[in-house]
């Protein structure tokens, strides 16, 4: 554990970790791990809503708050999933985020309604990528 505390940048890339890996992973940084991470490519791994809420509360208590970039693209996370994450954002988690990758998810109108008003809580966000967001 101690090893990992130094580390700014993890790929898990492709991994199809899925809700239940996502929600190990989740608890893994709520105890503390990574907790200097800068930069999480979470991308093609199936994670959905139970993964996605898994891991926004524990953003919400404050893990991996040193993160810059968070790359999402093309999991399964949809409207519920965003919700939780919207709130951890809300609450404050996140804060140093500059980049943001959500695209290829399926959040729905309602997911992107909670997601805007969120936003304004990224008072770092510098780039933010949404493309096919299935959005109506």
């Amino acid at each position: 554990m101690g090893a990992l505390n130094n580390l700014k940048s993890l790929n898990l890339n492709e991994n199809e970790i899925g809700d239940k890996g996502m929600k190990s992973f989740a608890e893994a940084i709520y105890k503390g791990v990574l907790n200097n991470l800068e930069i999480l490519n979470l991308c093609d791994n199936k994670i959905g809503n139970e993964g996605m809420k898994a891991f926004s509360e524990a953003l919400s208590m404050e893990a991996l708050n040193k993160l810059k970039n968070l790359e999402l693209t093309r999991n399964e996370i949809g409207k519920e999933g965003m919700k939780a994450f919207a709130e951890a954002l809300s609450e404050g988690a996140l804060n140093n985020l500059t980049n943001l990758d959500f695209n290829y998810n399926n959040i729905g109108d309602e997911g992107m309604k909670v997601f805007d008003e969120a936003l304004g809580a990224l008072n770092n966000l510098k780039n933010l990528a949404l493309e096919k967001f299935m959005i109506r």
